[in-house]
């Protein structure tokens, strides 16, 4: 039986899209990136492309930002610091995200968050998105010193609930670093994404959803399976 439901962070439970691109028009303007001969969608679009989904660290992508795009390199250091003080506070939740937390703990389980990324960046958005009071357990891993998909990360999750690993199920949309990451450490997955979206070199996930309200009725149904 499965006595609590963990969820990634960014674009699972808070639309990270629709932040990221709320955030960098106002930073291309508050910091007048025009006058350095750079135009705002090219900004926008080596932002992304060097953040890689994430995977990037912000630290890390900044330098290599303002290199790409021939900035001063003391705008790498003040464009990060923007987006560490000003970013986490614009965050909004995924469609869905408040109701299906709520419906889920209504149920019975336990709610978490594991995250890669920063303590001081990912706090914030949790408690701009306005999820923080649903939720049981927050692990960040710039806090642990540990990053998805080590195992390591999901155990210690598990293991701060007082529960087996394998009564916990993951759910995320990174193929790599959530699924494959929970399922290396004994948890059930739930992809969250569309079908379309998986790469065909992986083997298919065990679950998938492609809005968050449907998790409910599965974690319903798999619970039930379970007992019978």
């Amino acid at each position: 039986m499965f006595r609590a439901v963990l969820f990634d962070l960014d674009e699972t439970l808070i639309d990270k899209t629709a932040t990221v691109l709320t955030f960098l028009p106002l930073q291309y303007q508050r910091f007048r990136l025009g006058e350095h001969g750079v135009e705002e969608q090219r900004y926008i679009a080596e932002f992304l492309r060097l953040e890689k989904a994430g995977l990037v660290r912000k630290r890390d992508l900044y330098p290599r930002l303002a290199e790409t795009l021939s900035l001063p390199g003391e705008l790498a250091e003040a464009l990060f610091h923007d987006f560490e003080t000003v970013y986490p506070g614009m965050a909004v939740p995924m469609s869905g995200a408040k109701q299906t937390i709520s419906a889920l703990k209504q149920y019975g389980v336990l709610i978490g968050v594991v995250s890669n990324g920063e303590g001081n960046v990912q706090r914030p958005k949790i408690a701009a998105a306005g999820l923080t009071e649903g939720l049981d357990l927050v692990v960040i891993s710039g806090d642990v010193g540990l990053r998805k998909p080590a195992r390591e990360i999901f155990e210690l999750a598990a293991g701060r609930l007082d529960l087996p690993v394998d009564s916990c199920l993951f759910v995320g949309d990174n193929p790599a670093a959530d699924i494959l990451g929970a399922d290396n450490a004994g948890m059930h997955a739930v992809y969250f994404g569309p079908k379309d979206t998986w790469p065909a070199s992986l083997p298919s996930p065990r679950h998938r959803i492609e809005l968050l309200p449907h998790l409910i009725s599965l974690v319903r149904d798999l619970n039930a399976h379970t007992q019978a």
